[in-house]
């Protein structure tokens, strides 16, 4: 089966020192048995093979493969952590959090994992009270489900692509969010910047869940606007977050933008220009027709079951060359 893959944040990659952010398409999360393999290509990211034939063959030599047995993504509450864990229960603005941790992780943050996601779930609750989102994520209640894991916990019980790839965060829908605890606080080193970056990664895998909601579960495996979607509203609720800088995340998306030649393209090799550019499309529908609009779109896609470039002609008549002028504009006309 397809594990439709968000590959994070490149910003967020470079700070923790590797990998991604994934959210995984529902009916994912079972993995046939092969030899499945990761490696780096030349600008860094961690990409997956089904075989080591498969990878280029200049990069096999770092290549690291295994055979597996077919192996379900264990549901949260089934990860199995090691030594002595804590587990909480709390009721947020967006609803009940369970959330489990080994207490070795506490160390490596400056707060606890239920603090952080208390506080990251107050910045989202926010976000979504500032402006005209949809009543679907805006007003109800959903039941969610995280646990943080180190990674020799998620070498043993998740995909190569996801324990090896130095992936912080993933999603399995419609509400489980896992977070790998080295890629986030690599040695384990608790400074204000590494809990910037964990509220950051929870923003973004929060984001996976409400567009995951905003369509209804029917968004199909389109990488590049689920990635988009979620990268955007990390940017966009991290303004109501006091852990993470202002501004920061907007300039480290910025910071990553070579070439215009992707918007439009249904394209998504998932590099952080990739990210960069996929969460550009939807700030430049905000820009102009602000978040309304934006959830106009998201409910032509629903009605219609069409994509995000078809949902945006039939909406207000923008055709592919007029979004890559549109980002182009607002790229340019914004400070770096």
């Amino acid at each position: 089966m397809t594990i439709a893959v968000q590959w994070c944040v490149r910003s967020l990659c470079c700070i923790a020192g590797a990998g991604a952010l994934w959210a995984i398409s529902p009916g994912a999360e079972h993995l046939h048995a092969q030899e499945s393999c990761v490696y780096a290509d030349e600008r860094g990211n961690i990409l997956s093979a089904p075989t080591l034939k498969a990878v280029p063959s200049r990069l096999r030599a770092k290549a690291a493969c295994r055979t597996s047995e077919p192996r379900a993504i264990p549901k949260t509450e089934d990860v199995e952590l090691r030594g002595a864990t804590r587990s909480s229960s709390f009721s947020t603005p967006l609803g009940m959090m369970d959330v489990r941790w080994p207490r070795s992780v506490e160390s490596c943050f400056g707060r606890s994992p239920s603090r952080a996601i208390s506080e990251a779930a107050s910045a989202v609750n926010r976000a979504l009270r500032s402006a005209r989102f949809d009543a679907s994520i805006k007003n109800e209640r959903r039941d969610w489900s995280l646990v943080f894991i180190d990674r020799a916990s998620a070498v043993s019980q998740f995909p190569m692509a996801l324990s090896l790839g130095g992936h912080p965060g993933f999603m399995v829908p419609p509400n489980q969010i896992y977070m790998v605890v080295d890629y986030i606080s690599p040695n384990c080193q608790a400074n204000g910047n590494v809990d910037a970056l964990l509220t950051q990664v929870l923003l973004h895998e929060m984001g996976h869940v409400l567009e995951f909601a905003l369509l209804d579960g029917k968004g199909g495996e389109d990488r590049k606007r689920a990635e988009g979607f979620a990268a955007w509203f990390e940017g966009y609720s991290a303004k109501f977050s006091p852990t993470i800088p202002t501004g920061s995340v907007r300039e480290r998306y910025r910071s990553l933008i070579r070439s215009y030649d992707a918007i439009g393209s249904s394209t998504f090799d998932g590099d952080g220009e990739d990210y960069a550019l996929a969460s550009l499309e939807l700030e430049a529908v905000v820009e102009r027709k602000g978040v309304s609009g934006l959830m106009s779109v998201y409910e032509t896609m629903n009605k219609d079951r069409c994509s995000f470039y078809d949902a945006l002609a039939k909406r207000y008549g923008w055709d592919r060359k007029d979004l890559q002028r549109e980002v182009k504009q607002l790229v340019t006309s914004s400070p770096r």
